[in-house]
């Protein structure tokens, strides 16, 4: 019923580009417009119209307004968008090799993560989306996460038991906190604010742009780098719809996507070093979880779920990937 109210909502308010949808396309995102993310589409948008001499349009629907990201994911599988994006954590239930990359400290550094991903193991993966009728456009990010809280600094594995965190819906996730003594809690987005400022949460763990964008410094007293994971943003369009562009057009998209995903993760890497200078300028304490608890910290987690992502993404999938990792 939801679904049905969603797509006749965007029939009504599409209305007026339906005529022309074949050279329309309608992006939802669940991000505010001061981020990267939107940021970087204003560019694709800026970009593809002015090389397309105004023959391809671009329709940006931002902050949520049109659903969660699993409610535009779906919105995008049945033709009413065409694009959207949204973290890999929150898409590995629709696709279940994206679990893959909720493992911790996958990744040393950035430039590790390009590699990987915009390389044959992040090309297969983005091939996975196809059978769920996605195509996948590229790896964005949100970064390496880091934590914010309220109750103490996070300085070593001890300190994350009894931590009331929120967590992605994801059961993976929610076995790896648990298994460090942390206490997950499923919030969507939009819960995390209200629950940090109500006290049911002591902290959540996401970018550091995030914690300045949504405003969690407000209602937080510690930030603590642990950098023990990082998501991409999966940038994905229906697949029918691209089927359905010209040859022409679907070579102008896929090099305008090329160059917008390098411009999201140059604005995100300058967001988040922003935001930590931001974050210490308004009395947030800063502090590095040391070396040592971090490989800790990740070997426990990983040791809690590698069965359960193995099992997801099928051994022959893990192998291969893990090897490409190497």
């Amino acid at each position: 019923m939801f679904m049905r109210s969603i797509a006749a909502t965007m029939a009504a308010t599409l209305a007026a580009g339906a005529a022309s949808a074949e050279t329309t396309i309608r992006i939802a995102h669940a991000t505010p417009e001061s981020s990267p993310i939107h940021q970087a589409l204003e560019f694709f948008k800026a970009e593809l119209e002015a090389r397309s001499n105004g023959g391809m349009q671009v329709e940006i629907f931002p902050g949520g307004q049109i659903g969660s990201v699993q409610q535009a994911t779906e919105l995008v599988q049945s033709g009413n968008i065409d694009m959207t994006t949204g973290a890999s954590v929150l898409l590995s239930s629709m696709v279940p090799e994206l679990s893959v990359l909720d493992q911790f400290l996958l990744f040393e550094n950035e430039e590790q993560a390009h590699a990987v991903l915009d390389g044959p193991a992040g090309q297969e993966l983005l091939s996975k989306m196809e059978d769920k009728g996605l195509k996948g456009m590229g790896f964005m990010e949100l970064g390496f996460r880091h934590f914010s809280n309220s109750r103490a600094p996070l300085d070593s594995v001890e300190a994350f038991r009894g931590l009331r965190m929120r967590s992605a819906d994801n059961p993976i996730q929610i076995t790896a906190w648990r298994s460090v003594g942390a206490v997950p809690v499923a919030l969507s987005w939009g819960e995390i604010y209200p629950s940090l400022q109500q006290n049911l949460i002591d902290g959540q763990e996401s970018a550091p742009s995030s914690i300045v964008i949504e405003r969690f410094y407000e209602v937080q007293d510690y930030v603590s780098l642990t950098g023990h994971i990082y998501w991409p943003e999966m940038w994905v369009a229906g697949l029918d719809f691209y089927n359905g562009l010209t040859d022409e057009q679907r070579a102008l998209l896929d090099e305008v996507a090329a160059e917008t995903v390098t411009r999201q993760r140059e604005l995100a890497a300058k967001a988040n070093a922003d935001a930590l200078a931001e974050l210490e300028s308004k009395g947030l304490q800063v502090n590095e979880l040391p070396q040592e608890a971090r490989a800790a910290l990740g070997e426990t987690m990983n040791a809690a779920i590698r069965d359960d992502i193995r099992a997801a993404v099928g051994p022959e999938f893990y192998d291969s990937f893990m090897t490409e990792l190497d």
